[in-house]
């Protein structure tokens, strides 16, 4: 069961967040999603989605259990009452002749932006924009979509995962790593005010991109905000590009989105990428559920580090800098 109490956290109050893919907000079919704490009704009108508390202020049903009133009202199931783009008390059919609504009758919405075929929710004012991944820019890209992934961790411990390369050969056997390849060679780090990077990282993975083919691979990777993160193998002329992002539903609850993009291979289809894909995940989620404390410890001493976990180590160490308490302790 969810909790329905908000979570006071400024730094990710005031960032954007994946709740959805946008191809599941349906014309005339609200869908209820929760970031932080806080069950949000996203739908659509002619021109785009709107984000909106999944409260109605009269009884307190929710609002994604209704429908859509000609693409421009979301109406409360239980008495009808409907609410407009800006979230404003536009119908009370029990009382046809209130013509002027009092603000208690309005609802809160939030900014949405639809971006890499995400829906993309911010509940405070965003001190960033949605960050660039422009690998999606380019005339040739073939990308897709993967997730969500229901993940009872932390979001900063599964964003640790995403940037954890050492546990390729024995977490990922036969797809990412070979236990006769184990060792992370040395790699340059670097932590400027776009974040963290690591690169020149060299593997050998069996199946590193889902299409059999075995190789040595060269991954730059980076952690863009705090719970975004991404990578890039391959070189100029051929790459396969990943990004993830982490929608904070609770403490110890996550959701997982992957941006999977690549410019080459067009035979190959993305669906079949795409259950690669989950099946990576699906040997992730175990290990990052089984994690003791569920939250990410910022302090060093905490736990013990390997000389090639230092991105892991950079980031504790930047939440840390720019107090992130969500998720972390």
């Amino acid at each position: 069961m969810l909790s329905d109490t908000p979570i006071d956290d400024p730094i990710l109050h005031n960032a954007w967040h994946v709740v959805a893919l946008a191809d599941d907000v349906k014309v005339n079919q609200p869908l209820q999603v929760h970031l932080l704490g806080n069950a949000i009704a996203l739908w659509r009108t002619d021109e785009k989605i709107i984000a909106c508390q999944d409260r109605c202020p009269h009884r307190g049903v929710s609002l994604s259990m209704g429908w859509v009133d000609g693409n421009k009202a979301i109406v409360c199931p239980y008495h009808a009452m409907s609410f407009d783009a800006d979230g404003r008390c536009t119908r009370i059919p029990a009382d046809l002749k209130i013509t002027c609504f009092p603000q208690t009758a309005n609802i809160r919405t939030y900014q949405v932006k639809e971006k890499y075929g995400f829906v993309w929710v911010a509940l405070g004012e965003p001190e960033q924009n949605i960050p660039t991944f422009a690998e999606w820019e380019q005339r040739n890209a073939i990308a897709f979509q993967c997730g969500p992934y229901f993940i009872n961790a932390s979001a900063p411990r599964v964003v640790e995962n995403f940037v954890d390369i050492a546990h390729f050969p024995f977490t990922h056997r036969g797809l990412l790593g070979d236990p006769e390849f184990p060792e992370v060679p040395n790699y340059t780090l670097a932590v400027d005010a776009d974040g963290i990077s690591a690169s020149d990282i060299h593997f050998h993975q069996p199946n590193p991109e889902g299409t059999g083919e075995a190789k040595s691979v060269s991954y730059v990777y980076k952690i863009v905000r705090p719970l975004i993160a991404c990578f890039r193998k391959g070189d100029d002329i051929r790459y396969f590009s990943i990004f993830l992002t982490v929608t904070p539903v609770a403490e110890t609850r996550s959701i997982a989105w992957l941006g999977v993009v690549r410019n080459y291979a067009p035979e190959t289809s993305n669906d079949e990428l795409r259950r690669f894909q989950d099946e990576v995940m699906a040997q992730d989620i175990p290990m990052v559920e089984s994690q003791r404390p569920q939250k990410l410890p910022l302090n060093l001493q905490q736990e013990f580090h390997f000389p090639c976990d230092k991105m892991s180590i950079a980031y504790r160490k930047w939440l840390k800098q720019i107090n992130l308490q969500f998720g972390t302790c």
